[in-house]
């Protein structure tokens, strides 16, 4: 008498309480201190901006802080142009340091102010 050859997937279609793998199954639970359901995202909506004409956005929730100041005008004409233009990313190096630029032009206007102002005066004083 030769031993019962069953197939690999054997099991499968049985009943769910004769089924091998019954006392493994079990419904998925949330990981223990997660916040179940998930809390909406909240946030403004923006315009959004990327190379991919016709395509849609993806279903991405970020924190970016929105385009302002000059640096904010040369992004908005990098996302103009396509990904793959060079212009496209030599536009976004020259945003971000437009706005390295105008971050330590702010750290240090409240010292150069009134130095220049005070160079004049002394300039107009001389003469």
């Amino acid at each position: 008498m030769q031993p019962v050859l069953r197939p690999d997937y054997w099991g499968v279609d049985l009943e769910p309480s004769r089924r091998p793998g019954v006392p493994m199954m079990r419904d998925p639970q949330p990981w223990p201190n997660a916040r179940f359901p998930p809390e909406p995202q909240r946030g403004e909506s923006a315009v959004p901006m990327h190379g991919r004409p016709n395509k849609t956005m993806p279903p991405v929730f970020g924190t970016a802080v929105p385009l302002h100041g000059l640096s904010g005008v040369v992004r908005k004409l990098a996302y103009r142009l396509p990904d793959h233009y060079p212009s496209h990313w030599l536009l976004m190096l020259l945003g971000d340091r437009v706005d390295s630029w105008s971050y330590h032009a702010r750290r240090y206007l409240p010292f150069a102010l009134p130095l220049a102002a005070a160079l004049i005066l002394m300039r107009r004083a001389r003469d």
